[in-house]
């Protein structure tokens, strides 16, 4: 078999991504599939060079801009530099000459050898002056823009330039144990049997970091359904449910369903969980994961969140993990930064509040409507759930202090859970950004 030009193939999905519009992840996904045969050497240079380029996007162009006097470059130049440059500043795998050469390389593969000149020269500059590079400026320096910034220094306060640090970490996967299924320490056994690094989180010991593997979906114990991924953030919704109250849940946007298996692991076996999601590609795909999981308790349906469906009503627990601009979760989809505006931002909010006002419709009295996006984003989060409580007096915020224990309850900010919710924060939390309120409908 002729060997396989992994830079190329970084070139390929880079422009696939930056002149396409394609997601950085699902061009990784479905080249790592197409590519299957690669080594693991060459599977993580691709996702580390495709996946830190886009992340690194602004800062990379400034650096471009700046030794090309501002100077316009063909797109497929201005890859091949930001791909070039990422890996003398941020790689240490390949020496700068031997980077500067495969660069030129693909410069002539593309048959623009009039070029070869500029993009050798201005890249043995960079390399002979990278260690006196800085950046000033904070949009420049952690590769976010300026309104979006101003967005997260607000939702963070103290902790944000450590949130901005975590989203440009290199994170391992996070992993939430089927403890339905499988024992906790048996699964732990099970990956460190497979030389998988593992370690526990801080907050939810049934959530574990796994890194040293290569294909993710070779782990038997994800495969057998022991353990499925999903971030710790979200798993923090299974601290503040009490599950002895609840016989009919539904979980309104589902898919791919790890709310519904958190439900599912908590809840007893004879409880009803309505996994619903508003096309029948996405409740298929719940569908395979819960034969996965093996749950029997959980029925998918085709539902909009949107409209009142009559199945869902006298529920003891409705889920409403809502569509957002993801600002929580840049780290792991860093092309989130550069497709966020204020407009769009504004019709997910908007959206929110409309799926809100009518899933509430659901919720038996005594009931409970647990209410999270996985955005840093006032306007999402603590404005929506203002809006919501004024629109619906017959909801309140129960104080959560009572649902944490130990350590846990002294790690987030008390008065927060005093009113109804709880924040996650990259940065201080070791995980995605996350919130979540609790909404509790009254008896009366």
């Amino acid at each position: 078999m002729e060997k396989t030009n992994i830079r190329a193939l970084i070139l390929e999905a880079l422009m696939l991504i930056d002149v396409e519009g394609e997601y950085s992840h699902k061009v990784v996904d479905m080249a790592l599939e197409k590519y299957s045969y690669l080594s693991k050497a060459d599977r993580g240079f691709f996702s580390r060079v495709v996946h830190g380029v886009v992340e690194y996007r602004l800062q990379l162009d400034f650096i471009i801009k700046k030794y090309n006097n501002g100077k316009r470059v063909k797109p497929v130049i201005r890859e091949i530099l930001r791909m070039a440059i990422y890996q003398m500043l941020y790689m240490d795998r390949v020496p700068d000459r031997a980077i500067i050469n495969e660069a030129v390389n693909l410069v002539k593969q593309r048959r623009l050898n009039a070029l070869t000149g500029f993009v050798n020269g201005i890249l043995r500059k960079i390399s002979a002056e990278k260690e006196s590079i800085s950046f000033e400026d904070k949009c420049i320096k952690y590769s976010v823009p300026e309104f979006l910034l101003d967005i997260i220094k607000e939702n963070t306060g103290e902790y944000f330039d450590k949130t901005l640090e975590y989203f440009l970490s290199n994170r391992p996967l996070s992993v939430r144990v089927n403890t339905s299924k499988s024992k906790i320490t048996d699964v732990i056994k099970e990956l460190k049997d497979s030389n998988i690094k593992v370690e526990r989180s801080k907050l939810n010991d049934s959530v574990l970091y796994i890194s040293g593997f290569d294909k993710v979906d070779d782990i038997p114990a994800i495969k057998s359904g022991k353990c499925y991924i999903t971030d710790v953030s979200s798993s923090m919704i299974s601290k503040l449910i009490i599950p002895e109250n609840i016989k009919k849940a539904v979980d309104v946007c589902a898919a791919p369903g790890g709310k519904s298996f958190l439900l599912a692991d908590k809840l007893k076996s004879d409880s009803v969980i309505y996994s619903c999601d508003v096309s029948e590609n996405k409740v298929n795909l719940i569908v395979e994961n819960v034969k996965v999981q093996g749950f029997k308790n959980i029925n998918p349906v085709v539902a909009d969140a949107r409209v009142f469906d009559e199945r869902f009503a006298e529920s003891d627990l409705v889920l409403a993990d809502l569509p957002c601009s993801g600002i929580g979760i840049i780290g792991k989809k860093p092309d989130i930064k550069y497709r966020l505006d204020s407009k769009g931002i504004k019709s997910l909010s908007e959206l929110q509040k409309e799926i809100l006002d009518n899933v509430s419709k659901y919720v038996k009295k005594g009931g409970e409507l647990i209410f999270s996006t996985c955005t840093l984003n006032k306007a999402e989060n603590e404005e929506n759930v203002s809006k919501f409580l004024k629109d619906h007096s017959d909801f309140k915020q129960p104080d959560l202090t009572g649902r944490l224990k130990g350590d846990l309850l002294e790690h987030f900010d008390t008065e927060e859970l005093k009113r109804g919710y709880l924040k996650l924060i990259p940065g201080r939390d070791d995980c995605d950004g996350f919130f979540i309120a609790v909404f509790r409908r009254d008896n009366d």
